[in-house]
């Protein structure tokens, strides 16, 4: 203790104070033991300041004299003072600052030894951060200069002693928010939440310290707030104060705020203080509602308007807890906090829960963002990624960020932001130009709002800091004279946005500062002889634009001199623009006179143009405003004109206007005029000129024949389909309010053209119809009023337009959906055209679909911008909602069709279907299930995502929740379906064959068994009428139309494989999905059995029966040294292929199978004498003898291994060795061994830890590729390659190659008798008792013969710096949870299947799993199996066999891994590739380190990945030679789904994308080039090999 207060008293501010009487202190603390006569204050009590003052008192007289209102009071203001400096206490200070503080560092000394020795009290004192939770923190470094200066400035300290010394407990109202603040904070961390815990810490810590700052006087609730602010800031750390100062329950009116705010304000909401019978506070926690009461009582002048303003603030608090509690947090502070919960499927809620879930999903949007945005580190990076964006579309989305975002910006975010809105203002896209500007005058209008709170009357600015003015004043410089330095086409476009900032400025900006604004933008019209033509230009052109109302009389008379002085310019636009400056003064100005002569005085010879808009300016003067006379040859020139390039825009702007006031007035050729309109909306240069020409149109539409609006609205709509944005961007606002103007019958025809147009590959034109549909639906309800029609109509076409929206939020093309989001956000919840009460209905109806779209595609870092804007409308809609009109009233449909299936595709079949149903009345659930096996499906995911798309526009339909699989044959998942649906009747919807054949439904009926339900059966045309008789439940049959019945999954594949077109048949959204992912290219319908091969392995003696192929005296000679055969033989015949003569020799026969000494020891040396001697090889006549001397040899090497023996010798029994059979030992790693045998070369083979590798290729490629010579010859030459270079990995260790066709072949027979069904397939079918369930890469897409097959889909996903990785589900299929669930769902008992059992990451995945649902596991079979693997099984307890064991292994390869684009291990990526391919990872050079053990043989990472690459382009080119000769096409990879069944691109980053047009064959060689480049980095290792 005595060195902590020495520490203190040694250190500023005490050492300032104390000066020589430091070192006096010094000896009194170490030599009298001061502290220990303070020991007695510490009995288990709080500490009293006062009793600690009595004891220090002596010494404090002897520093200082005694202040007149004692020590404490006086000690109180001194730390206050430390806080908050004041020129009038500063004598004081230097009286008696000595005495308080050594009084000061002796409490804080006391205070530290009080905390150690009491539990925590967290109203009392505040538990903060220590240096392992700061780590984490991007605030690390401001929090460590609040901690310095909380202690250097004694604040506790201060606090303690203002409980004794004033009535309030401001210590106590801190450290309770500080609590409950850090406190939820903390648990939202666990639960994956986004906070900074250094930013609640120091905010909530500091969050009331400008109560201190307060005078005499002063309001402080109202003045708090800045004294806070003051006292972070000049600390230097603001970025901390920012949030402590701004937690008034008003600051929950913006619309963004962090999670650290939002749990600051909660936590200042519920720590609340009353007074008690003595007048003293008292301090407690409240509940959210409790404080609310509370607060409402204390406020001042409660007005209904006041009280619903916080009544809205306390509602987003709500919210906020609710999301709390969602994410697991124990709101209540006692420690129960849990993991986030899972929400409820939207299919499955009501209507009120969808509510809440939409506005949770609001809360974690908008924390998300604030994350993403606070801080300046995060900011600059958002700023640099929007300057980098080259589409227009996507930067207006971060321009919507800034927007929306920009009332919360620090001032040197704002200064940044101002400076990148700038370099926008020099963007090709005028509407990016015109977005930036109006955001510029926005920031500047808002400049100063950072902090808006009250201030004191004696506050003085801080001449030094960058002011709202200061910004204005330097981009109005810039803007009105950009810099010389730019191009003349970048300063242009520049000053013609003048007006736009301007106008933004006034309009955003408070009324009072309006003036302040506008007096250095008018002074640049003093001197107008000064100005050159182009800036004359510009400010005559903004001058129209101004407000009148905000401008001096005398303003008014500057700016109509002005215009007078530069209307006798040469320059033609100059005189346009001051035409029409003089023409809008007219209403404005009460010198007539004046105007008119300056009209008259106006030189227009040169523009007829010019003229006659000054004519029309003299009638208005006049008090006779109208349209001039237009002959008909002055309207051809005006045409004319428009067109012209070199034509200025304002005289266009005036041709338009004149245009415009002839048609109106009657005069003829209106449709030309209409057209010339419509062309110039399409095709003018100028954006200025095309929103004038669009609303002209609109202004003459009422006076056009239907035909005539038809004809334009057909022209405009064309213009959609050019696709390019430079022409087609600017005319949906016009053409969806146009069509608004056609009869329904042609609107009809209009509406199904942007349909098709909703189906377009290209994104441009799906999204001009997107916005074409916003602007119909917001302005729709002009439509009743111009043609009446039937109410049912009326809504029916809402909803279409509605749905339309829809579909393209269900699109799978990120652009689309960004602006449907845009779209729904601006045109419909954020309407400011659109009625309540048809917002009301939009967001009813759209609800639940709004909640699955919106999960389904997260999409990347711009997509979720545009969530957070479409969400952040919704929010305040639904908000206002509650709050303002009652909420909603809820109309749910009470009765449920469940519609399961494989839906393989979903068809328009399957549609009209559900449309029919849903028109019934039924609420619609497709099932999109896993209970058809048989059938070989696309992935789980991709079926939904064409489901989704498909009836994204059809209200009352929903897709079913993936993790609730329903088997209709399974009673107890039709008993929970019916339970999640209480209340409400429940039918099931089947084809009538489907009850006619489905064995579900010839079981005995049961309860709740399939019978039990209602029905909705679909009569299919051909099909014999079914017997209901067994359904107990009420049946209603369809029938669907015969152009609907055609349609088949058959019909679908056949056309695919064509590539024509099928929008016929499905979706065309969905056709344009299948076509770009690839899918249905030649796949079959059904999963293809599993057959028997037609190979055996026989063991016999040497004299047995051997096919004839050993020499005749050899069979005897075997027999005598002990050896016996393995046969291979083929066929029904069992016609022998092949031989292998072999001896397994034990220890003790070593020598004598051997007869050599040196190979006996050189075999005991290496393990223990227990070896495989193989004596020859012989093959019947093939034309590849290897292949069959391969599978014999694999099969006695893993004889061998099985048995325990380790070190194989090939001892040849005859002088000549066939050549293949010693290149086929050389594959298997044989070296020549140390001695002959009988004079002939011997070879060896360590065995003790083989290398294997599976030989899978054939597994891998489909039909017909499997059967070319062409490709098998590729397959075998690329294997044999492999084998070589792994042989050099560890010369002289086994390499075992094993075939994954044999493993097949055994497996199958050992999973049909474990089965107890036969290995053939059997008619009529007849099922085993088991389901077998392969979990690895092993039978995927067959099925084994009698025997129900259903795959579950892992894959090995690596992070994407591959430094580790989990199993998880394969890219597209549902969730290994929901797989298990599915499979649980059979109610079978489960063989799971795989190739390999080691180390088994697999199987410790999914065994959890299983267990949880209860799932039984009879057996496990694998292809082979490690002595690790068996110890696995053992501890889980499975039951396990296999076709191979292999004790130990050193290394273990699948060929198809190895090999880019034909296979690998996925790699976690956010974004998918383009055609349906998925990022993964080969390990091999050079997209990754093979990761090869370091023992391994120098230059082995080179050798083995340049052979890697070379097979798998000679492989690939064999598949494209071959494909070009079957399909006259190539095999691009587009189409590499046609030749290889699951198609890999090896990743090469999350901003590297690949040509889908271009051949994997031309990559590979690409990566062959890199990767000689990395020779160099192990040529040292290599040495000269080439």
């Amino acid at each position: 203790m005595s060195a902590n207060l020495l520490r203190r008293l040694t250190t500023q501010p005490a050492s300032r104070y104390l000066g020589d009487r430091r070192e006096e202190l010094t000896r009194l603390l170490e030599e009298e033991n001061y502290l220990q006569r303070f020991a007695g204050l510490f009995d288990g009590e709080r500490l009293v300041c006062a009793d600690a003052l009595e004891l220090a008192e002596p010494q404090l007289a002897a520093l200082s004299p005694r202040p007149e209102e004692g020590w404490m009071a006086f000690s109180y203001d001194f730390a206050r003072d430390l806080m908050f400096p004041r020129d009038s206490f500063r004598p004081r200070a230097e009286r008696y600052g000595a005495g308080a503080v050594f009084f000061l560092a002796l409490l804080q000394v006391l205070l530290d030894t009080e905390a150690a020795l009491l539990p925590a009290d967290p109203l009392r004192r505040m538990a903060l951060l220590g240096e392992e939770e700061l780590e984490e923190s991007l605030y690390r470094d401001s929090y460590r200069i609040f901690l310095r200066s909380y202690r250097r400035e004694f604040v506790y300290e201060m606090m303690r002693l203002g409980m004794e010394v004033t009535p309030y407990r401001t210590l106590e109202h801190i450290a309770g928010v500080h609590h409950v603040a850090l406190t939820v904070a903390r648990a939202m961390k666990r639960s994956g939440v986004p906070v900074d815990l250094a930013l609640v810490s120091a905010a909530a810590a500091g969050h009331d310290f400008g109560k201190f700052g307060c005078q005499r006087g002063e309001r402080v609730p109202y003045l708090h707030y800045f004294y806070t602010d003051r006292w972070f800031s000049r600390r230097h750390i603001s970025d901390l104060g920012y949030v402590a100062a701004n937690h008034s329950v008003w600051d929950l009116e913006l619309d963004y705020l962090s999670a650290e705010s939002l749990a600051l304000i909660y936590a200042d909401f519920r720590v609340k203080q009353d007074r008690g019978p003595d007048g003293r506070e008292i301090t407690r926690i409240s509940t959210l509602q409790e404080a609310f009461d509370v607060i409402l009582a204390k406020l001042d002048n409660v007005t209904e308007e006041k009280r619903q303003r916080y009544t809205f603030v306390y509602a987003k608090l709500r919210d906020f807890e609710d999301y709390m509690i969602r994410q697991g947090v124990d709101v209540t502070l006692s420690g129960g906090d849990g993991g986030p919960r899972k929400p409820k499927d939207a299919a499955l809620m009501d209507q009120s829960e969808a509510v809440e879930e939409l506005k949770m999903l609001s809360v974690a949007h908008n924390i998300q963002l604030m994350h993403r945005l606070t801080g300046q580190r995060s900011f600059a990076g958002l700023l640099e990624q929007a300057r980098g964006e080259t589409d227009w579309r996507r930067l207006r989305a971060y321009l919507g960020v800034f927007e929306s975002y920009s009332v919360y910006l620090s001032a040197p975010q704002k200064v940044q932001t101002l400076a990148f809105l700038y370099e926008m203002l020099m963007h090709r896209e005028g509407d990016i130009r015109r977005q930036s500007a109006a955001l510029m005058g926005e920031i500047l209008a808002r400049f100063q709002a950072g902090y808006v709170k009250e201030k004191p009357a004696d506050y003085v600015p801080d001449g030094r800091a960058v002011t709202d003015l200061d910004q204005w004043r330097l981009y109005l410089e810039k803007i009105i004279y950009p810099d010389h330095k730019l191009m003349a086409q970048h300063r242009r476009w520049i000053t013609f946005t003048l007006k736009l900032v301007v106008n933004s400025l006034l309009e955003k900006c408070e009324p009072d500062r309006r003036g302040a604004f506008l007096a250095p933008f008018l002074r640049y019209y003093r001197r107008p002889e000064r100005l050159g033509d182009e800036t004359a230009f510009q400010l005559l052109e903004t001058a129209t634009a101004l407000p009148m109302e905000v401008c001096s009389e005398r303003q008014r008379y500057d700016l109509m001199n002005f215009a007078e002085t530069l209307s006798r310019r040469e320059d033609l636009t100059v005189r346009a623009a001051a035409v029409e400056l003089l023409r809008y003064l007219t209403d404005h100005i009460s010198a007539r006179d004046v105007i008119q002569h300056a009209l008259l005085a106006v030189p227009c010879g040169d523009s007829p143009t010019l003229a006659r808009c000054r004519e029309e300016a003299l009638a208005r003067l006049a008090g006779t405003p109208g349209p001039v006379e237009l002959p008909e040859e002055a309207v051809s020139e005006i045409f004319l004109d428009n067109l012209k390039t070199a034509t200025p825009w304002i005289i266009k702007e005036m041709n338009i206007r004149l245009l415009t006031g002839f048609s109106q007035a009657g005069g003829d050729g209106l449709l030309h005029v209409a057209t010339h309109f419509a062309n110039l909306v399409k095709v003018s240069d100028r954006v200025t000129v095309r929103h004038r020409a669009g609303t002209a149109l609109l202004e003459i539409a009422p006076r056009l024949t239907v035909d005539q609006r038809n004809e334009v609205a057909v022209e405009l709509t064309r213009g959609l389909e050019i696709g390019q944005q430079e022409f087609s961007k600017y005319i949906p606002g016009y053409l969806g309010r146009l069509c608004l103007w056609l009869p329904p019958a042609q609107l009809e025809e209009i509406l199904g053209e942007l349909s098709e147009y909703l189906a377009s590959s290209n994104s441009q034109v799906v999204a001009g119809a997107l916005d074409t549909v916003g602007v119909m639906y917001e302005t729709y309800d002009t439509y009743r009023v111009r043609f009446p029609e039937e109410d049912e109509v009326y809504r029916g076409r809402r909803e279409r337009l509605l749905g339309m929206l829809l579909k393209g939020l269900a699109s799978f093309r990120g652009q689309v959906r960004q602006e449907a989001m845009f779209v729904l956000g601006r045109s419909v919840f954020g309407s400011q055209l659109l009625g309540r009460h048809e917002k009301r209905r939009a967001f009813l109806l759209t609800l639940k679909k709004l909640l699955e779209l919106i999960g389904d595609e997260p999409g990347d870092e711009l997509t979720f911008y545009y969530r957070c804007a479409m969400l952040g409308k919704i929010y305040q809609f639904v908000t206002r909602e509650e709050l303002l009109h009652g909420g909603f009233r809820f109309e749910q449909r009470g009765r449920v069709a469940f519609f399961p299936g494989t839906f393989d595709p979903f068809t328009l079949s399957h549609k009209g279907i559900v449309q029919a149903i849903r028109d019934m009345g039924y609420e619609v659930m497709l099932a999109i299930d896993e209970f058809s096996w048989s059938k070989k499906t696309q992935p789980h995911r991709m079926r939904r995502r064409i489901a989704a798309i498909s009836v994204a526009d059809e209200f009352h339909v929903h897709i079913f929740p993936e993790d609730f699989p329903v088997n209709i044959a399974n009673p107890r998942d039709l008993a929970r379906l019916r339970e999640t649906f209480p209340g409400r009747e429940v039918s099931i919807v089947v084809g009538s064959d489907v009850v006619a054949n489905a064995s579900s439904y010839r079981k005995a009926p049961e309860e709740n068994s399939i019978h039990s339900f209602d029905h909705v059966i679909f009569r299919r045309s051909g099909v014999a009428e079914a017997d209901y008789s067994l359904i107990s439940g009420k049946v209603v049959e369809l029938k669907l139309p015969p152009h609907l019945e055609d349609i088949s999954s058959t019909r679908i594949r056949d056309a695919v494989d064509q590539g024509r077109d099928i929008s016929n048949l499905i979706d065309p959204v969905a056709q344009d999905l299948i076509y770009r992912q690839g899918l249905y290219l030649r796949e079959p319908l059904d999963k293809p059995l599993l057959s028997a091969g037609d190979i055996q392995f026989c063991y016999q003696a040497p004299e047995e029966d051997w096919g004839g192929l050993l020499p005749e005296d050899l069979p005897a000679r075997l027999a005598e040294m002990g050896d016996q055969l393995c046969v291979l033989r083929r066929g029904e015949t069992g016609a022998v292929q092949g031989a292998l003569s072999f001896c397994l020799a034990e220890p003790d026969r070593l020598y004598a199978r051997l007869g050599s000494t040196r190979l006996a020891g050189f075999v005991r040396e290496r393990t223990g004498g227990r070896a495989l001697v193989i004596s020859g090889m012989w093959c019947a006549r093939t034309r590849d003898p290897m292949e069959i001397c391969q599978a014999l040899i694999t099969e006695v090497l893993t004889c061998a291994l099985r048995q325990g023996h380790g070190c194989a010798l090939f001892c040849p029994a005859q002088d000549f060795v066939p050549g293949y059979v010693r290149e086929l030992l050389a594959l298997q790693g044989f070296v020549p061994a140390p001695a002959p045998w009988q004079g002939r070369e011997v070879l060896a083979v360590d065995m003790s830890r083989p290398i294997v590798l599976t030989r899978n290729m054939e597994t891998v490629l489909k039909a017909p590729f499997t059967g070319s010579a062409a490709v098998l010859t590729a397959l075998n030459a690329a294997h044999r390659r492999l084998q070589t270079a792994l042989t050099g990995l560890y010369p002289g260790c086994l390499v075992l190659s094993i075939s994954a066709s044999v493993i097949h072949h055994r497996l199958l027979h050992m999973i049909t008798a474990a089965n107890g069904v036969s290995a053939q397939p059997t008619q009529p079918r007849v099922l085993g008792e088991c389901m077998c369930v392969p979990f690895g890469k092993i039978l995927r897409g067959v099925a084994v013969p009698n025997t129900v097959t259903k795959t579950l889909h892992t894959d090995k996903v690596y992070r994407s710096d591959l430094t580790g990785f989990t199993i998880e589900a394969y890219p597209d299929y549902a969730p290994l949870e929901d797989q298990v669930r599915a499979i649980h769902a059979f109610d079978r008992p489960v063989i799971l299947v795989d190739d390999l059992l080691h180390d088994g990451n697999r199987i410790r995945r999914i065994a959890p799993l299983l267990e949880r649902t209860g799932t039984p596991i009879r057996q496990v079979l694998v292809g082979y199996l490690t002595g690790m693997g068996r110890d696995l099984m053992e501890e889980l307890g499975y039951p396990v066999d296999s076709v191979y064991y292999l004790p130990n292994i050193r290394l273990w390869f699948v060929e198809s891994t190895l090999y880019p684009f034909i296979g690998g291990d996925s790699i976690r990526r956010e974004q998918a590739m383009a055609g349906g391919l998925h990022a993964a990872v080969n390990r091999v050079l050079p997209y990754a380190a093979p990761g090869l053990p370091w023992d391994c043989a120098p230059g082995s990472d080179y050798r083995l990945s340049r052979c890697c690459l070379e097979n798998a382009r000679e492989i690939l080119l064999a598949l494209e030679a071959e494909y070009r000769g079957l399909y006259a096409r190539s095999l691009t990879l587009s189409r590499l789904g046609e030749a290889v069944i699951l198609p890999l691109c090896p990743d090469k980053g999350g901003c590297m994308s690949y040509d889908v047009s271009r051949a994997a064959s031309n990559y590979v060689d690409n990566d062959l080039e890199l990767l000689g480049r990395l020779r160099g980095m192990v040529k040292t290792a290599m040495g000269d090999d080439r």
